[in-house]
């Protein structure tokens, strides 16, 4: 028999743990810069604050290369009830990789995240959402070889940098293997789908509107996630040499980001649960797609 939750539709609240300078931009290297001096922990245990003031336990995806360097930032967290999920190794772009590169990665900053937390790692997201469709043929297979119970790596649209048009924009099954996919939400604007709850686009767009929006989907029984980076509320973060238009995505709305997110968790805050929960609720069909 299955069973089907109270009729409240879930919402995510994700963050993406890593540094100022994790950005796949041309001509920026990671690899150049100091993990050592940054504001990570101090970004993140405001992110903590704000969780606790809602009651919100959030999923964090986590870069190897962060935890490598600062386990302490894992344990605070995974401490403090939030899921710690899979980053990567390193914030490398997956579609120019091979396969077998594909998965070396993964294994890296699993094995990693797991020595922290004494915990198998089940949630995956690709940096900077680069899983396209010629990745899609190996990309789900390779995450089900390594354990994991879903992913959420998919920007179900296009933008300059990234995104899979016409992919569907809810949480589903995308291949036989039982990975599954909870995709960027979007919405229609001017014909055009377009993110709005996450990074760039919730630092753009008013609060009224993302409410508006959230509101819309969760009476039509569909999931929204938020997803922020710690230095999305760091106005004192030193800044990247980027272009015009990169600069103005990346930087735009940083000083409002925290009280827009504030706002957010407080109107939502009984609906939010971590993806983790959700994907084993779904696998055991406590919850219909």
């Amino acid at each position: 028999m299955v069973i089907i939750l109270p009729m409240i539709t879930k919402n995510f609240l994700t963050f993406d743990i890593e540094e100022w300078f994790h950005a796949n931009y041309d001509g920026i290297d990671p690899s150049q810069y100091d993990f050592r001096s940054t504001n990570l922990e101090a970004n993140v245990d405001r992110l903590l604050a704000i969780c606790d003031a809602f009651n919100v336990k959030s999923t964090c995806f986590i870069l190897g290369d962060v935890a490598r360097h600062k386990p302490y930032i894992i344990k605070k967290l995974f401490d403090a009830g939030h899921e710690i999920a899979s980053h990567g190794s390193s914030h490398r772009l997956i579609y120019p990789m091979k396969p077998d590169e594909f998965h070396a990665d993964i294994q890296s900053s699993s094995d990693i995240l797991e020595q922290i937390i004494g915990e198998k790692v089940v949630g995956f997201r690709a940096p900077s959402w680069s899983v396209r469709p010629d990745t899609l043929p190996w990309f789900y297979d390779i995450l089900a070889h390594e354990g994991f119970l879903y992913s959420s790596s998919v920007y179900p649209a296009k933008n300059t940098l990234f995104g899979i048009p016409n992919f569907p924009d809810t949480p589903h099954y995308p291949s036989p293997l039982n990975i599954l996919e909870i995709p960027q939400s979007v919405m229609n604007l001017f014909g055009n789908r377009v993110g709005y709850a996450g990074g760039g686009y919730l630092r753009f767009f008013p609060t009224w509107l993302i409410k508006r929006m959230m509101r819309e989907k969760n009476r039509e029984e569909k999931s929204v996630f938020i997803y922020l980076h710690p230095r999305e509320i760091d106005i004192h973060q030193p800044r990247l040499k980027l272009g015009l238009m990169n600069g103005y995505f990346h930087y735009q709305g940083i000083d409002g980001c925290e009280k827009k997110l504030s706002s957010l968790l407080e109107e939502f805050s009984s609906s939010f649960c971590r993806m983790d929960a959700y994907a084993k609720q779904v696998a055991a069909g406590k919850i219909l797609l």
